[in-house]
């Protein structure tokens, strides 16, 4: 056993803890024997409070560890500091061999915090609706500042403000404290978002959204207050319960244009809701996943007092699984499912297709709308190259001394239904199977920022470049 340690201790003076290592390590010894993390010492963190990389950990100072398990928890507690989002890089080393017992050293090199960006937003739903159908009218774009404080007091808190200006404005603050107990159970989140805007979607004809544009006046106005209460028992699974509070109000000239704008000709909808969600995320990680899965449900109740004038039911459900096929190629397939009642619902609420990550490549210039449906997406990449750009040499307030960067190629299908029985009549789209797909380049920056630039073909004959980009703003 001394020479053993011996051994064990060059090894880990010459790696950290990564693949090759782990191979070693697993090889090393037979199945029955355990090791005891001593002491968990943490460099790096200037900001963050130590026990939120604590968190992450799926073991405690002093906890036994069958070797043959060694591996795996290590590389599931390096993933889940990284998925915090708080970090440009995680390094485990295992040092100080003394028997059975061993330190684990974590060095984590901390993100910029504090972002407050200038913003130029665009008001339609995407940005190849706003430049090709829009004739990329500047009039149409927000204009104003986002401000993101990460990691408040170290206890990854989180502070959004967004001021936006022009014909579509937004005034909105939201405060996240993932834990308030001493456990780190129990989390809370309050938003609170007002939009008024002088341009508004009152109908969809054909598939194509048809505005009304007031220069003079604010067409719509709405009041969202929020507040979210999550519990997190574990480390992939959290509950979600919702409670909110939504007022909106439109113009005359609305409810004449479409009377079902929000029902019976009104010019205002309120209502209390309550939801919920469960979500198991087993992602490696989660900006930008290559392997693991994830599943979402929600259940959300719109209308709960007698004075709410809306009444509506929905359930969705979303699944997701990542491959990894080797020799750099990697493969996705993600579906999601949308069950909603009554089936007479306002236009302004009920929502389909072509809006956020809802859509079918080849559609974005189009609006499917209706109270259920289904997509599918199917994703084969192939990682031409993923490199660490040397920023130690630059006086960069990002202060990352390597910036992460990867390039893929891709082919994609996507394929969803959407059931109407309501608007259907105006819109060829809806009740009809769609299937669009193509080529495409995604670039991955800092594992949470995504440039996906996709040609796509739907079934109609058309064709397009379409951009998409994610990003944790």
């Amino acid at each position: 056993m001394k020479n053993f340690g011996i051994a064990f201790l060059f090894l880990t003076s010459i790696f950290s803890y990564d693949k090759s290592f782990a191979q070693v390590l697993d090889s090393a010894l037979a199945n029955d024997f355990s090791v005891c993390i001593r002491h968990i010492v943490i460099e790096g963190n200037v900001k963050t409070k130590p026990q939120v990389i604590l968190r992450e950990l799926l073991f405690a100072e002093n906890d036994s560890i069958q070797f043959k398990n060694l591996n795996r928890n290590l590389s599931e507690s390096k993933l889940n500091i990284i998925n915090t989002g708080l970090f440009y890089s995680v390094v485990f080393n295992l040092k100080n061999w003394e028997g059975k017992n061993i330190d684990l050293y974590i060095t984590v090199e901390e993100k910029w915090y504090t972002y407050p960006i200038p913003t130029i937003d665009i008001f339609d739903r995407n940005f190849n609706s706003w430049y090709v159908e829009h004739n990329h009218d500047w009039e149409r774009l927000q204009y104003g500042i986002r401000f993101l404080q990460q990691n408040l007091r170290g206890r990854d808190e989180n502070l959004r403000v967004n001021i936006l200006f022009g014909f579509v404005q937004k005034f909105e603050a939201a405060y996240e404290i993932p834990f308030i107990d001493r456990k780190q159970s129990f989390g809370l989140q309050v938003k609170v978002s007002y939009i008024r805007s002088k341009i508004v979607a009152f109908e969809t004809r054909n598939n194509i959204e048809q505005f009304y544009f007031d220069a003079d006046d604010f067409v719509r106005k709405s009041l969202v207050i929020q507040s979210d209460f999550t519990l997190k028992p574990g480390f992939y699974d959290k509950n979600i319960f919702t409670a909110g509070y939504v007022h909106s109000t439109v113009e005359d000239t609305i409810p004449k244009l479409n009377p079902v704008f929000f029902l019976n000709e009104k010019k205002d909808q309120q209502y209390f809701a309550l939801g919920y969600s469960f979500i198991r995320d087993n992602r490696d990680i989660k900006g930008f996943p290559l392997h693991g899965s994830y599943f979402e449900a929600n259940i959300l109740k719109m209308g709960i007092l007698p004075d709410d004038n809306i009444n509506m039911f929905s359930i969705q459900a979303t699944y997701s699984k990542y491959f990894s096929l080797g020799k750099n190629f990697y493969l996705s397939i993600r579906n999601k499912l949308k069950f909603s009642l009554p089936e007479k619902q306002p236009y302004f609420t009920q929502k389909g297709f072509g809006y956020k990550t809802d859509y079918v490549s080849g559609y974005e210039y189009y609006v499917v709308d209706g109270q259920s449906f289904w997509l599918g997406k199917l994703n084969l990449r192939y990682r031409l190259f993923k490199i660490e750009l040397n920023n130690s040499e630059v006086h960069s307030p990002l202060r990352a001394s390597k910036l992460p960067f990867a390039l893929y190629i891709k082919t994609q299908v996507d394929a969803g239904y959407v059931k109407d029985d309501f608007y259907f009549q105006n819109n060829s789209l809806n009740n009809s199977l769609l299937i669009g797909g193509g080529p495409a380049i995604d670039i991955v920056i800092f594992y949470d920022i995504n440039f996906s630039f996709e040609y796509s073909i739907n079934r109609l004959g058309e064709s397009g470049l379409f951009l998409h980009l994610s990003t944790f703003f």
